[in-house]
């Protein structure tokens, strides 16, 4: 039997902002001091996130579209097919990202972003 996952509202809110490219509405998913690790880089706090964000995710106008979500002790997990004007030519065809975020007071206090191998692949452009 499955059982259907019900995301905190912060995160439903961060994937309308990331598929919409509002900087605004992105940022604001975040908690002050939250932490960001995406492609093995570290952001830590709103400043250092939202330069990130304004570049690579707003910036690059990179969408998501969520296949698979998982809770985990109050941890959630979305695999998400992800798309938008970033460099591809290094990028698997199709690209499937692991977003993992812990929630606190209605805030994103950390957020992972690392690839999902199982589901990304290389193919010739």
């Amino acid at each position: 039997m499955s059982k259907e996952i019900k995301l905190p509202a912060v995160i439903e809110k961060f994937i309308v902002a990331v598929n919409g490219h509002n900087g605004d509405a992105f940022i604001d998913c975040f908690a002050g001091d939250a932490f960001v690790n995406d492609a093995a880089r570290n952001f830590r706090g709103v400043e250092q996130i939202k330069k990130w964000s304004d570049k690579e995710m707003i910036g690059d106008k990179v969408t998501m579209k969520p296949d698979t979500i998982m809770e985990h002790y109050g941890d959630f997990m979305i695999t998400a097919l992800t798309d938008g004007n970033y460099d591809k030519n290094l990028a698997p065809d199709p690209t499937y990202l692991d977003y993992f975020f812990t929630v606190k007071n209605d805030k994103i206090i950390k957020m992972f972003v690392i690839i999902n191998k199982e589901k990304s692949f290389k193919k010739p452009r």
